[in-house]
């Protein structure tokens, strides 16, 4: 697979995720859980595994590749248990081990992200080639936000579906366009 095509893919996939959940009422959503939820993070972190696989072939993106790896890692653990524990959000002690890992990915995924991009990302490459160091400073940045709201107490079920939608909406737009930017 080559690197636009994983990029389009990946984007598209968020926007339409987004769309549904603008579009499916909050009360049938809950009664699903994080079942369709699950869905979604095991496909988006499959599509991540592609994309790893994609940019660990460039050896300047070495580093960018461990945060693209754990990124798809993450996702992928996050849909199986979602899967598998789609009531997980309506016990307290459940839900506040889920969050709290989620939480701290997060946040640490973002931080990391973000250094990447200020210090390795800046330098130029030697083909001559853009380092990609933008799309990666949004996307770690709104990871890292996505992480620190969590924190801040948004504790009801609407406030948490707002910010997965504004996530995946930034994530899907920064990859979509990033996707559409690069030649073929």
């Amino acid at each position: 697979m080559n690197l636009r095509l994983v990029l389009l893919l990946r984007g598209a996939i968020s926007l339409l995720f987004v769309a549904y959940l603008l579009v499916v009422p909050m009360s049938a959503e809950a009664q699903q859980g994080l079942g369709r939820n699950g869905y979604f993070a095991l496909v988006d972190g499959l599509i991540g595994a592609a994309l790893w696989f994609t940019v660990s072939k460039y050896p300047p993106g070495r580093w960018l590749s461990s945060l693209v790896f754990a990124d798809a890692v993450l996702r992928v653990v996050i849909g199986v248990f979602g899967l598998t524990n789609p009531g997980i959000q309506s016990r307290v002690l459940g839900s506040v081990a889920y969050f709290g890992v989620v939480i701290v990915f997060c946040i640490v995924l973002g931080a990391a992200g973000i250094i990447y991009a200020l210090t390795k990302g800046r330098q130029p490459l030697p083909n001559g080639r853009r380092s990609g160091a933008l799309p990666l400073f949004i996307v770690s940045l709104a990871t890292l936000l996505f992480g620190l709201a969590l924190i801040l107490g948004l504790a009801t079920e609407d406030s948490r579906r707002s910010l997965m939608v504004a996530l995946t909406g930034v994530l899907g737009l920064t990859y979509l366009v990033t996707g559409l930017r690069l030649k073929r």
